[in-house]
């Protein structure tokens, strides 16, 4: 995967953590926010009931079963302070005893008098409802129950006031972040794109740029690559790294050319321009490894005299006139090395008997090839000797056979050509 795509999703991957964590935060914030807030409501709905109840009052409705214009009228004043509170779902006024609770006011419709059973929870709190002195909420779904003890004017417990407040302020709260948070992921979403769009022009696309050089270079093309002129606008960092691979494509260029001339003098022979013998000796051990192989060792006759007669430089002019003749017979798959002064050695790696057959009866058809013109008073020829092999083979042995059938044919030309034995 390229980096941009994996920037992309990364910064998408950031953006998504980024508002579900602001929106973790904002639902915690929310949480406690609500609680508080209706905590205060509750407290503030208890201060009013315990205000508007007359604790010894109560007591006395209860044991009598019977209202009057009082309980009514502070009755109504529940009801009506529960209906300009919309988040005030019930306010009661229960006395517990061992057995069940009775309501002695209640908003929700319950009448003076009527039994409260326990549930579990009541009866898990029953020693603390039955004693009197304890103030607590407990919340249930999205609602606080608040119990609150009201005691007569001699400290006698009357009953608890319970008030229940719902919540109505989490929910809208929850909705409207959570659009909020859709709203900044369309924005995070736009940004992440045109941040992209953005870095795609200006630093993917010149990255690949000097992809496409490098690999134009690396493969040897022979146009120039020039970063130059793409990155002369810019005085940035792409613009510092386009010239600076520029630089770095010159001076590997320079060097390269350096280093491939270098590396073809050292295996090629400076008069012959024919591979040298330190080249052969690189390759010696391929040779002795090929399932078929041919060698022919070269030798010029009557160098020596041609030297001393007519000068190096015509003894020089024959040598590279043999490594011409030489060349005419290499394929793709042979090598020729000047071995010494006046001796090559040709190498067949891919050889078979027809094409052997064939090379041989061209140089026997040559011979004796005069390497000089024929008015010079010196002649110099051209002798040679081969030995073949297919399978297993002793690479010395051939080289050994090969030499011998070059000094064979060397006595039979000096013989032909009437040449001195030196």
């Amino acid at each position: 995967m390229s980096i941009q795509k994996r920037l992309g999703r990364t910064l998408a991957a950031v953006s998504v953590l980024f508002l579900l964590i602001s929106f973790l935060v904002s639902l915690v914030c929310i949480i406690v926010l609500s609680r508080s807030y209706r905590t205060s409501l509750a407290d503030a709905a208890g201060g009013f009931a315990a205000v508007t109840i007359d604790a010894d009052d109560a007591r006395n409705y209860l044991t009598v079963r019977e209202g009057g214009e009082a309980y009514d009228a502070v009755l109504q004043k529940l009801c009506a302070y529960q209906e300009n509170n919309e988040t005030v779902e019930r306010i009661s006024f229960v006395s517990f005893s061992n057995t069940a609770g009775n309501y002695i006011y209640d908003t929700a419709g319950s009448k003076l008098g009527d039994r409260l059973e326990y549930d579990s929870y009541t009866d898990s709190v029953q020693e603390a409802l039955l004693d009197g002195h304890e103030s607590w909420s407990r919340y249930v779904g999205g609602s606080i129950i608040l119990y609150r003890p009201l005691r007569t004017i001699d400290d006698k417990l009357a009953g608890y006031l319970i008030v229940e407040v719902r919540d109505t302020f989490r929910l809208p709260c929850i909705l409207l972040i959570a659009a909020a948070c859709l709203v900044l992921l369309g924005v995070g979403i736009a940004l992440t794109l045109f941040m992209m769009r953005h870095m795609g022009l200006r630093v993917f696309q010149p990255i690949q740029r000097f992809t496409d050089a490098a690999l134009s270079f690396t493969g040897g093309s022979s146009t120039e690559t020039d970063l130059t002129e793409l990155f002369s606008n810019r005085n940035d960092e792409i613009g510092r790294l386009g010239s600076a691979i520029q630089k770095m494509f010159i001076d590997i260029s320079s060097g390269a050319e350096s280093l491939n001339q270098a590396i073809y003098e050292a295996n090629h022979d400076g008069m012959t321009e024919v591979l040298n013998k330190g080249c052969y000796m690189t390759m010696e051990e391929k040779f002795r490894n090929c399932s078929s192989i041919c060698v022919i060792y070269f030798d010029v006759n009557n160098l020596k005299l041609m030297n001393d007669t007519l000068g190096h430089e015509r003894g020089d002019f024959v040598i590279k006139q043999a490594a011409d003749y030489i060349r005419t017979f290499l394929t793709p798959a042979d090598y020729c090395f000047r071995m010494g002064g006046d001796e090559f050695l040709m190498v067949m790696t891919e050889c078979s008997f027809r094409a052997i057959d064939a090379l041989v009866e061209r140089l026997d058809g040559d011979s004796p090839y005069i390497l000089n013109p024929g008015e010079e008073s010196v002649h110099c020829a051209l002798s040679y000797g081969y030995a073949y092999a297919k399978g297993e083979y002793s690479y010395e042995a051939l080289l050994v056979e090969a030499e011998e059938n070059m000094y064979i044919k060397k006595t039979e030309l000096k013989k032909l050509m009437q040449m001195p034995d030196r």
